[in-house]
């Protein structure tokens, strides 16, 4: 038996209210975020009335998408995976077990912060930090972690980043990335997921999926998708040096590109998700596939040369000069949203 909860104004008890946003601003760290703040507002006397939901949360989860930062969840998984404690990890980083804990707990860490937890991801930065400070943990536990390391060293999401291709993307955080610096698991993510929800996929049309999704995220998030920037080439946006990603994900199995010939005669390749596609680690959020969703439906029906042609009547593709960096703040005139 399923049971429905009415709302009441706490203003004049009507029960006719209804769910709505507020965009707020918040500061954080000198940066002004532009938040939507859940509200209820009463239809008779139009009292609003705030959602149990803390701003800061939702300005500091803004936050960390814009300028790269770790999530809570994150932060957790890296200390998990290698079987560690919040004291064992706040000991090999040389901070306080209160300061892991908050964290973990919604609190917004500063980039150096970041980045010590960050290169603990790697099999290879956490070998190097028990060699520096494994003295530092008790025998049982410096004997899990390197346990943990010998389980995940076989696992492809282990190595294979490692040694992905960052240098052939611009290495910052600025309008030419969307404020991410690139991140090629994204990036592989994204590809394998279209290759999934689309029906044909070829080089052409994945150049520009992968622009709509990364530009359509920009416009609602503040933050790209991939951090991959965007060259104008003749037959639409295309990301820097793709031609050397799509070879790093043939040559690690991410994908497959197969030749088919189509009704017409005409020989052509066409990308699928690769045999070891599904070693990736899944790292998108529900909002983040809410923009892949968002883009795979509005261009389901298209061919790869109807996506072309589309994607010249953008102001992002028509305004910038050839061969340039399309610049991010050009998501504002996309041409499709979310809604």
């Amino acid at each position: 038996m399923s049971t429905t909860t009415t709302n009441y104004c706490v203003v004049c008890g009507d029960e006719h209210v209804r769910q709505d946003n507020k965009q707020v601003e918040f500061d954080v760290r000198g940066e002004t975020m532009q938040i939507d703040l859940p509200v209820q507002v009463c239809e008779a006397c139009g009292a609003m009335e705030q959602a149990d939901v803390d701003p800061a949360e939702l300005a500091f989860a803004q936050y960390r998408r814009r300028n790269g930062l770790l999530t809570p969840e994150e932060i957790k998984s890296v200390r998990e995976r290698y079987k560690l404690s919040q004291k064992s990890l706040a000991a090999l980083l040389g901070m306080s077990e209160a300061t892991i804990n908050r964290y973990e707990g919604g609190g917004l860490q500063d980039e150096a912060h970041d980045q010590a937890i960050r290169s603990c991801a790697s099999t290879e930065g956490m070998r190097d930090l028990l060699g520096r400070r494994g003295d530092r943990l008790s025998d049982w536990q410096l004997q899990r972690v390197k346990d943990a390391l010998k389980g995940a060293s076989g696992n492809l999401s282990d190595i294979m980043f490692d040694m992905a291709p960052s240098w052939c993307m611009p290495k910052e955080k600025s309008l030419a990335t969307g404020f991410r610096e690139f991140d090629y698991r994204r990036y592989a993510a994204v590809v394998t997921w279209f290759c999934g929800h689309v029906n044909t996929v070829t080089a052409t049309s994945l150049n520009k999926l992968l622009f709509y999704a990364d530009f359509l995220h920009f416009q609602s998030e503040s933050v790209s998708l991939t951090g991959a920037a965007y060259r104008r080439a003749p037959y639409g946006p295309v990301p820097a040096a793709y031609g050397d990603l799509r070879e790093h994900l043939e040559w690690e199995q991410v994908i497959e590109v197969r030749e088919v010939e189509y009704q017409n005669g005409n020989m052509g390749e066409e990308i699928h998700a690769g045999a070891k596609a599904d070693e990736l680690p899944s790292q998108l959020t529900p909002r983040e596939l809410k923009t892949l969703e968002a883009v795979a439906h509005k261009f389901a029906h298209f061919s790869p040369g109807q996506l072309g042609d589309y994607s010249h009547q953008e102001a992002a593709w028509r305004d910038t000069e050839d061969r340039s960096l399309i610049t991010y703040d050009k998501a504002a005139q996309l041409s499709l949203s979310k809604d």
